[in-house]
This record gives structure tokens, C-alpha cells and sequence, in this order.
């Protein structure tokens, strides 16, 4: 399957109805890397390169590249999602909604299907979220992550707010968090 014809992250204003019903997640593939580098570009004063995303993808073994793509025909891509293993921990290495379309849930389907991933092969998730981007934060609060610590310095080389707030979820094989999971799975589906 080819992917889309890659679109400038405006166009997708034009895509009415786009929530999180409205978006399917699968694998991430290298012929999908022009639309998810289009939506980097949009996002990031320095995104990831062609090159590190084909190195990660090639690691299947140890990581899991997502995409959300809206459902309708042209089925384009509206966001991203990583995450390496490392043996008991599964830290999300990127998170991308286009901009136009934060805010709509896609974000939060995107990461419920890393948290599920992460619960079978894992008993931690950790990431590092910009200081100065509460809306992520308030995003990875909902699936239980807490913060633990600073990181300072660690956006510096990209362009963003260079500080980063370390958060981590413990025991996400304990049955309450897979109630959590259930419940956003079911908050996601009625909107």
C-alpha cells in the first residue's frame, strides 16, 4: 500500500469531523515518512530526520511507530506516536498531532494504543515533556503518568523550551490501570 500524497498540515483545517472516532491507528512505515515528517515540520523548530526515523524503524524489535490516519478516503496522516522497550521500561520517544488538529482526542488515541503496547511488554512507561507544554502534560497525567523530575537542558539542540518534565507510570500491569485504560477507550469512543 502506497501512502497518501503528502499535504501541507494547513490543509488539514479543511477535514471536517476530525476527533478521535475519526482516526484509525496503525504501524508507521518508511513509506509514510513524507506526511509524518510534513507534520514535524509543522510542529518542531528541528524535527527528526528521514535518516533517524528509518534507523528506529528498523528496530522493530525494541521500538513501535504509530500513525493516526482520519478515515476518510484520502485516509491522510494526523499524528504520531513512538515508544522504545527497554527491558522494563517503555519510554515514548514522540507524540505529533498535526497542529490544526490538537485538541480532538487524536492525540489520546494515539497514546492508548502505546499505553496497551507498553502494558504487555512492560511494567513502566516514562517520557520527558516540554516544561512549557501543560497541554501534553495534562494528556499524559489523564493515562496516569506523574512527574518525577526535571530534565534540564534535554530540548536545548531542538528549538523548543529546552527544560523537560520527566514523567513515569509504575505498575501499569496492576488491574487499575487497565481500568484506566478501559475508561479512556470508552471516554474516546463516545466523542
Amino acid at each position: 500500500m502506497t501512502s497518501a500524497t503528502p499535504v501541507a498540515p494547513a490543509a488539514f483545517s479543511s477535514v471536517p469531523g476530525t476527533t478521535a472516532r475519526a482516526v484509525t491507528v496503525q504501524p508507521m512505515t518508511a513509506s509514510m515518512l513524507p506526511e509524518v515528517m510534513a507534520i514535524d515540520a509543522a510542529c518542531y523548530p528541528v524535527p527528526w530526520s528521514r535518516a533517524a526515523y528509518e534507523s528506529e524503524l528498523a528496530r522493530a524489535d525494541d521500538r513501535l511507530y504509530l500513525v493516526a490516519r482520519h478515515a476518510s478516503e484520502d485516509r491522510r496522516i494526523v499524528g504520531h506516536g513512538g515508544m522504545a522497550f527497554d527491558q522494563d521500561e517503555a519510554h515514548v520517544t514522540t507524540m505529533t498531532v498535526a497542529p490544526v488538529l490538537q485538541g480532538r482526542g487524536i492525540g489520546a488515541r494515539l497514546f492508548l494504543a502505546l499505553a496497551l503496547a507498553a502494558r504487555r511488554r512492560s511494567t513502566s512507561l516514562a517520557l520527558e515533556v516540554a516544561t512549557d507544554n501543560p497541554v501534553a502534560q495534562a494528556l499524559y497525567r489523564r493515562f496516569g503518568l506523574a512527574p518525577v523530575g526535571i530534565h534540564r537542558g534535554y530540548y536545548a539542540d531542538m528549538g523548543l523550551s529546552p527544560d523537560a518534565v520527566v514523567m513515569r507510570a509504575d505498575n501499569i500491569h496492576h488491574p487499575d490501570y487497565a481500568n484506566r485504560l478501559v475508561n479512556i477507550a470508552v471516554e474516546l469512543d463516545c466523542t
